[in-house]
């Protein structure tokens, strides 16, 4: 039924998302919580300052399957695409608010990535190549970041997208900008009422 198909997809997509990967390799590798060392960000980026590049780049291969997984699934069993997008949103969900982590996780950039590599990966890929260059002129990873965003929505819209993809898109945008604003918000309030906006854009 699709009623069925729909709900078990999204949540698939869930509990994929939620796997704590940063969480369980700090713990292997340090035996530490990666929420108590570094930035306190339990993702990719905090592991590979903090435990090693290599790990940093095993939970990132990781958290970015998780997207994909819940994809490629959904479409084996021939889950509608409303179901297959909701399912792919709910994993970025997942791992940025873990019940495995009392609903404290990453960032989401890792799973989004693994979503849209899978779905968009021309778009994905020129987004990716915008960002790069931004990180080469700039060296801040701030203005990267929100340069390969906006080159994402603007591509998958100029591009002619499916109307699904597209809402994907930007919903996955907002949680990701939704989600750095709840985990930096003392920082970020911080900064602004001292108007020191180098330390504003810095956060990380």
């Amino acid at each position: 039924m699709p009623g069925i198909d729909f709900a078990g997809v999204v949540i698939l997509g869930f509990l994929l998302g939620s796997f704590p990967t940063a969480y369980l390799v700090s713990k292997w590798r340090l035996g530490k919580d990666i929420r108590s060392v570094g930035n306190r960000n339990p993702g990719a980026g905090n592991v590979s300052r903090e435990v090693g590049p290599i790990f940093g780049v095993l939970v990132f291969i990781v958290d970015a399957a998780k997207g994909m997984a819940v994809i490629f699934v959904g479409q084996r069993l021939g889950a509608p695409d409303a179901a297959v997008y909701t399912g792919a949103f709910a994993a970025v969900l997942g791992h940025n608010f873990s019940p495995f982590l009392k609903f404290r996780g990453g960032k989401g950039a890792a799973t989004a990535i693994g979503v849209s590599a899978l779905l968009m990966w021309q778009v994905t890929a020129v987004a990716a190549a915008v960002g790069m260059l931004m990180l080469a002129l700039t060296r801040h990873i701030f203005w990267s970041a929100g340069f390969t965003i906006f080159a994402f929505n603007a591509l998958a819209i100029i591009t002619g997208q499916p109307l699904g993809l597209i809402a994907l898109s930007i919903g996955m945008t907002l949680l990701i900008g939704f989600t750095n604003i709840v985990q930096h918000r003392s920082y970020l309030l911080a900064a602004l009422a001292d108007r020191d906006w180098r330390r504003f854009l810095n956060a990380d």
